[in-house]
């Protein structure tokens, strides 16, 4: 078993979860869910004792008494892309990435922690092709911040990763080429997978939360009410007149841009096409949105993905939850190896 835990704290759920690596496949050892009570991810705000209180009762649910944890670093405060690259030796790639860094992340460069995996490198002796790297970038002050939160929490993160580096882990095993639309509370994640690898990522400042707010301005609500509403109606034509669902989808639509111009880019690229769409995030079970991008990608399968596939869980020991597609970052988050 290992001595250390995933920690996925969002701003609408916090999510713990501790596996045991079986070759491909893993067995979930613990696991729990709860609602963040601050709604946010301000680690050094007024509500910082709340959220650590959060955080020690989810902990205790799910019967977890390590202290050495993998966190997620939330897809909003990061910088990140997959470039091109040609192929270069190890010791010059450092400083290559660093100019790339350059080019699209918005702050001094001075100020961020860099990090970049290879993702793809041409056969040996194929010239004139370019290896893929994926690069991200977040600010050193708030990487501090998330430290210095998690010890005042007396836990020991041993390592920060941001959320597509913990879901591309989580579906790895995946052998076509995918797309994996994360919906969260503040943001959304676009991610294309190739064989396990990832070949895209985009993030997009839009989530549920906004589409709670157009709703609660669309039908004069309370965002609570309105809270409630999206998640009972979504985006069925057949309640309130449609009216819920077009407070929505002037968000939801946003997105559904965005995702056709990723697969455009990703298609003109790599001439591949996208064979599904994994929703991911507690945004997945939104009614009828599976329905809606599938009359938008009408030759695409869109799919609630289940993070559990591989996992080898006798249901007598442990029983894995029923609404999975929200455990996706902290799944790949427990499964990182040292």
């Amino acid at each position: 078993m290992s001595t250390y835990f995933g920690l996925d704290i969002g701003a609408s759920e916090i999510k713990v979860c501790k596996v045991f690596p079986m070759g491909e496949a893993f067995r979930v050892e613990k696991i729990g869910l709860i609602a963040n009570s601050t709604a946010s991810v301000e680690f050094q705000s007024d509500n910082k004792q709340r959220l650590i209180d959060d955080i020690h009762k989810v902990m205790k649910e799910a019967g977890i008494k390590d202290r050495r944890v993998v966190v997620s670093v939330p897809e909003s405060q990061v910088y990140s892309t997959v470039v091109q690259m040609p192929v270069m030796p190890d010791s010059e790639l450092s400083s290559a990435i660093k100019w790339e860094a350059e080019q699209f992340v918005p702050v001094p460069i001075e100020e961020v922690e860099l990090d970049y995996a290879v993702v793809k490198k041409p056969p040996k002796g194929v010239r004139n092709e370019k290896m893929l790297v994926y690069v991200v970038a977040a600010k050193k002050k708030m990487l501090d911040e998330i430290v210095d939160f998690l010890v005042e929490a007396d836990l020991e993160p041993i390592a920060l990763e941001n959320e597509t580096v913990a879901l591309t882990r989580t579906f790895s095993y995946i052998e076509d080429v995918s797309l994996i639309l994360n919906l969260g509370a503040l943001s959304t994640s676009i991610s294309i997978l190739d064989n396990g690898n990832l070949m895209f990522s985009h993030a997009l400042e839009v989530g549920g939360v906004a589409m709670t707010r157009a709703l609660a301005k669309s039908l004069s609500l309370e965002l609570v009410q309105a809270e409630q509403y999206k998640r009972t109606y979504g985006l069925r034509e057949d309640e309130f007149e449609g009216k819920v669902r077009e407070a929505i989808l002037l968000v939801l639509d946003k997105v559904v841009d965005e995702t056709k111009k990723a697969m455009e880019f990703f298609a003109n690229t790599y001439n591949k096409q996208i064979k599904r769409i994994l929703l991911s995030g507690g945004g997945a079970y939104m009614p009828e949105l599976s329905s809606y991008l599938t009359s938008k990608f009408p030759k695409i399968e869109v799919v609630v993905a289940d993070p559990f596939v591989k996992a080898k869980n006798d249901p007598q020991k442990l029983h894995l939850p029923e609404v999975r597609a929200v455990y996706g970052v902290v799944v790949g988050l427990a499964k990182r190896q040292f």
